[in-house]
Order: C-alpha cells, then structure tokens, then sequence
C-alpha cells in the first residue's frame, strides 16, 4: 500500500471510528481571524486544504468566498458542507491547482516530515493572493485510540517561520496561546 493509501485509510478510520475526533474544528474557530487579517473580496476563490469536516469552508462559502473543499478523504465531510465542491488529493503530490487563497489550518503537522517541502511548494504555488495556515505544535492523543499517530511532524514555531519564509512574505503571524501558530502569507516569492 503506498503511503498515500495508508494516510487515506488511517483518517477514513479515525472519521468513522472516533466521534470525538469530529466535533474539533480549528479552521471553523479561525475563520474571524482570516476574515479580518486578510485583504480579500467577495467571489475570491479559496481552496480550504486538509478541510476535514468542511464547516471552515461552509463558513467561509457563507460569507462570499468561491470555495473548493480539498482532504484525503471525502469521508469527514459533513453534510451541510457537501455542496461545495471537493477534491479528494494527498497534499504532496504534484498540482496545478490555482486559486486565490489557501485555508489550511490543523494539517501540516499531519505531514509526514519528508513531504513537508513538497506540501509547502505546492501551497506556495496555489495561493495566488496569500495563505492563511494554522498549525499546532504538539503531538496529538486523538490517533492513539486507533493505534495511529497524527502529528507526524511536530517543530517549533521557528522551525515552521523558517519554512514559510523560504516560501513567502509573512504578512502577519501569532501564536494562538494554546500552542498553535497562525500564519497568514503574502504571495508567494515565486515558487513555481
């Protein structure tokens, strides 16, 4: 199985098997914080990436985002959400996705770490007006209950700020207080 189907499997199983899992979302908590630090105007496009439940999205679809869902697997998507659009893709496999914003929040330390770079790349090769990401800085307990580990690749803040300044322009960033960062980037430094 390659490592793709076994990151698709292992989310299938912690969607279907572990309610609790279901009911954190921090990209829905955070879409004030987008909404307010970002220069954005109605009908800009936005591909909410790792997506989860979709509520973030449906949210932000709400408030007059042209939104795409985007997860490695459908099977989280709740079902208000699936009228908006979705994409069922592993993150560092290469894309030509374009679109004007990228939502991101609670994935990247879900990447394995020798796919972090190529994850970064490819959202640095989306976001055509910026990114917003949010990304926690600790291991997760929620993949024990299935015998798996979530958070794959767990850094410190500077770690990750170094990453996305190879990739962007930070126009804003902060620690959440509960050890989470939030970045919100420019467009990218020319990332193809």
């Amino acid at each position: 199985m390659t490592l793709p189907d076994q990151e698709r499997e292992k989310y299938q199983r912690m969607w279907t098997e572990v309610p609790g899992y279901r009911s954190n979302s921090p990209g829905e908590r955070l879409v004030p914080v987008f909404v307010k630090q970002a220069e954005w105007e109605k009908g800009d496009t936005l591909i909410d990436l790792g997506c989860g439940t979709g509520r973030a999205g449906l949210e932000l679809s709400n408030l007059g985002f042209n939104v795409t869902l985007l997860d490695i697997t459908k099977s989280a998507i709740d079902p208000e959400a699936q009228s908006l659009p979705f994409i069922e893709y592993c993150l560092w496999e290469p894309t030509t996705l374009k679109f004007a914003w990228v939502y991101c929040c609670d994935v990247l330390e879900h990447i394995p770490p020798e796919h972090v770079d190529a994850v970064l790349d490819n959202i640095a090769a989306i976001a055509q007006k910026g990114a917003f990401l949010q990304i926690a800085l600790w291991q997760d307990g929620f993949g024990k209950q299935i015998g798996e580990t979530l958070h794959l690749t767990v850094e410190p803040d500077e770690w990750w700020l170094e990453k996305l300044r190879q990739r962007w322009l930070i126009d804003w960033y902060a620690p959440s207080g509960d050890g989470r960062l939030i970045v919100l980037t420019g467009p990218n430094r020319g990332i193809p």
